[in-house]
């Protein structure tokens, strides 16, 4: 299927894309830590600093982590939040660590099965571009958020840096072999079920995003920046805001409450 293509309907498409989420991670989930293979203990160091100043900065204590997956955010959050919940529409990777959180829910980003105004904090590291829209995450966070609440995003690639730099990046990806490399540990991950998984690895788009947010009456902040790809890249760039187009990582923070 072609990624790019919105079909005759567009709940077949969003349909297509949670249910290879879900089958995908649903399949990866014994072996995901070992694949993936990218939460490195800096980025875990780097994470854990965000975290203790979203927590000052947040109504309580209470911390949903989107699309948990394998516990990172979670793990990086214990001592920081009392309250840990991990959220992913795959049963299966809630499975594994449970020991990364207080609770677990498997739920569709888009339906979300918590009270009006309970959360304190929204995480979803690494999430979005998994998503085939934002609209109803973007009214989901806006209900559940207690007032001040914020809404935090990271580690999404931007589609104006991909534009911008596409063929180094399709070397990179070919090299890298991401696909490949989960079929390798899992057959039967087809190369279609990836493809609809990662329905927007070729980048989000962050300025849609944050009107989003800022419509639903979110005060909104975004920066770029490349920290948490490679060691050589944390050193060479940090996690020093860059102008838009120059650096491949979308961070938006939002807060409820506040008029733009």
């Amino acid at each position: 299927m072609n990624k790019g293509k919105v079909g005759s309907s567009l709940n077949s498409l969003e349909r297509e894309v949670k249910n290879a989420n879900r089958c995908f991670y649903d399949t990866i989930a014994p072996v995901y830590e070992q694949v993936d293979g990218r939460r490195s203990d800096a980025l875990g160091e780097w994470l854990k600093t965000t975290l203790r100043n979203l927590r000052f900065h947040a109504p309580g204590g209470t911390l949903l982590d989107l699309g948990t997956g394998n516990g990172f955010v979670n793990r990086c959050a214990e001592g920081i939040f009392q309250t840990r919940i991990g959220s992913d529409i795959s049963p299966e990777i809630l499975r594994t660590q449970p020991e990364t959180r207080e609770a677990a829910v498997a739920a569709d980003v888009d339906h979300l099965p918590f009270q009006a105004a309970s959360i304190d904090t929204i995480v979803a590291f690494a999430v979005l571009h998994h998503l085939s829209g934002f609209e109803s995450l973007v009214d989901e966070a806006a209900r559940v958020l207690r007032p001040g609440g914020v809404f935090y995003s990271d580690h999404d690639m931007d589609a104006r840096f991909r534009s911008r730099f596409a063929l180094p990046l399709s070397l990179y990806r070919y090299i890298k072999g991401g696909s490949t490399r989960y079929s390798a540990a899992c057959p039967t991950i087809t190369a279609e079920m990836y493809a609809l998984s990662e329905f927007q690895e070729n980048g989000i788009d962050a300025a849609l995003l944050g009107r989003l947010f800022q419509k639903a009456g979110f005060l909104v902040q975004v920066h770029f920046h490349w920290y948490g790809l490679h060691p050589l890249s944390d050193a060479l760039f940090g996690n020093t805001p860059r102008r838009r187009g120059r650096a491949p990582l979308v961070s938006l923070t939002a807060r409820k409450g506040a008029a733009p």
